[in-house]
């Protein structure tokens, strides 16, 4: 063999295995971005619903989302809840010249709780809206027979989120539950519960009212926390 085709000859196979090296060195490194996630890695949870609850005069503790998490060793679990809120406050009250100022209230609120295996998560519960209404009226014309009525009425519907917090929490699978109530409260004058009222306004029908929209559930494992 020529000493020309040596020297090519030598220099292929320098080629080859330096060629063979760093293949052998990149392997490792790339094979776990296709095949390296654990089962229970980068997992999350959406569940949604577009019903919610039906305005009422109120709503026991319902249950509006149940969704599943499996944490890592020391994981906690991040739940993100979405509502639509909806409150209705009504007072109608009634005066008397020289009666001095009579008054009524009228209050709607919802309020949210999200378990993680039974046991609440962080913060607790959480009001998600609420609205006192107190009206007061005095009227004084000096003729014992006149009166006059005043009557409030609002109607508000708005989009509410807030993110509960559990951990660390063992390596296995979570069940969450979102729990919402709903509940109103009427009162007199001297402060005694009563019946809420009802009546029509500028055709609209009123009254106390509280329900829910359009909700959302996001859950998401969070490793590093600053909770104290």
């Amino acid at each position: 063999m020529k000493q020309s085709d040596l020297a090519v000859h030598s220099l292929r196979q320098k080629l080859f295995s330096v060629t063979a090296v760093i293949l052998f060195t990149l392997a490792p490194a790339l094979s776990p971005a296709a095949y390296g996630q654990s089962a229970s890695s980068a997992q999350a949870y959406y569940g949604s619903t577009q019903n919610g609850v039906t305005v009422a005069d109120m709503f026991s503790p319902t249950l509006l989302f149940s969704g599943q998490l499996k944490t890592s060793n020391v994981g906690s679990i991040l739940a993100g809840v979405s509502m639509e809120c909806v409150l209705w406050t009504y007072t109608s009250t009634t005066a008397t010249s020289g009666g001095g100022k009579n008054s009524s209230s009228s209050r709607a609120s919802v309020k949210v709780t999200v378990n993680v295996d039974g046991n609440p998560m962080v913060p607790g519960q959480v009001v998600y809206c609420d609205r006192l209404q107190a009206l007061g009226v005095t009227l004084n014309t000096g003729v014992a027979t006149d009166s006059i009525t005043i009557e409030l009425f609002q109607a508000t519907k708005n989009a509410n989120h807030f993110n509960f917090f559990a951990g660390p929490l063992n390596a296995t699978l979570h069940n969450v539950q979102v729990w919402a109530e709903g509940s109103v409260d009427c009162r007199d004058n001297t402060g005694a519960v009563i019946a809420c009222s009802s009546g029509t306004l500028a055709g609209y029908a009123t009254s106390t009212k509280v329900g829910i929209g359009k909700a959302s559930l996001v859950l998401q494992e969070e490793n590093n926390t600053n909770l104290k």
